[in-house]
């Protein structure tokens, strides 16, 4: 379940979760995968004390977040970033208690499509991405994810149910929860998805992308991988291709905090004695 809702200017409403340091004001979005809702933290120890706020929002027809009337294109969900930041940091601004720049977006699977389409139409508002695991729409015009009913199972998010990480602590419990609210409207979320990965034409505007992004992907994961990266890396000139060994999925918990370095640099500039106090 998110832990608040937003009125964004289209007139829909929006769930969001948060993580992290409230006060910090490095703003990073995490863009889930298909399935995804609420907010799963990859390693909240690594988060606590890394000095910056982590938001999630909620897809249409995930969590808190109703199906929706604008439509279910990869670039609708990107304008409801953008339109999330915009907001923020007018409020930020008019309270001052803090002045959000350029933020930093995490998305992982079909959430690296909507984090690459924020970057690509919202320059102004971002200045790195990290995108986990994301397989590049030639060739994969529906995420086998999206055929998924619920009960969502670990298998969802291509991960294997006895995966040695799931055993370290709060990894499996974090990731149930992610995929309960995912399922709280049914399949409504994934039933989106599937319209929004059946078009590409967020594609074409990755050419405009000025933020420094990153494109990881795990060795050993079997559906998507170096392909996926060399394609998006030809029509991003920013980007680069970060290859990890192991843990498939799971990467993105032991990656957590080189993706976080990547995303808010310098510990979103506040000193070690700030992030641990």
């Amino acid at each position: 379940m998110a832990h608040h809702m937003i009125t964004l200017p289209s007139g829909d409403t929006v769930g969001f979760s948060a993580a992290g340091d409230p006060l910090s004001d490095r703003l990073v979005l995490f863009c889930l995968p298909t399935p995804g809702a609420g907010m799963f933290d990859p390693d909240p120890v690594v988060t606590n004390t890394w000095g910056v706020h982590l938001v999630s929002l909620d897809r249409p027809g995930y969590g808190s977040t109703p199906p929706g009337t604008r439509g279910s294109l990869i670039q609708h969900r990107a304008d409801d970033l953008a339109a999330f930041l915009t907001a923020s940091r007018d409020a930020a601004r008019s309270s001052g208690a803090t002045v959000f720049g350029p933020a930093g977006v995490v998305g992982w699977g079909t959430g690296g499509m909507v984090a690459l389409s924020l970057a690509a139409r919202h320059p102004e508002l971002v200045d790195r991405v990290a995108a986990f695991q994301t397989a590049a729409p030639q060739g994969h015009t529906v995420d086998p994810a999206s055929q998924s009913l619920p009960p969502f199972r670990m298998p969802s998010l291509g991960i294997a149910p006895d995966h040695a990480l799931l055993e370290r602590p709060g990894v499996r419990s974090r990731l149930e929860r992610m995929l309960a609210a995912a399922a709280e409207q049914g399949d409504a979320g994934t039933a989106h998805d599937r319209r929004a990965l059946a078009d590409r034409s967020w594609a074409k505007e990755l050419g405009a992308i000025r933020a420094d992004v990153r494109l990881i992907y795990a060795d050993d994961a079997s559906d998507v991988g170096r392909d996926d990266g060399a394609w998006y890396r030809r029509r991003i000139p920013s980007a680069r291709v970060v290859r990890v060994t192991s843990d498939g999925a799971l990467a993105l918990v032991t990656e957590w905090d080189r993706i976080l370095a990547h995303v808010a640099p310098d510990h979103g500039g506040l000193s070690a004695a700030s992030r641990e106090g």
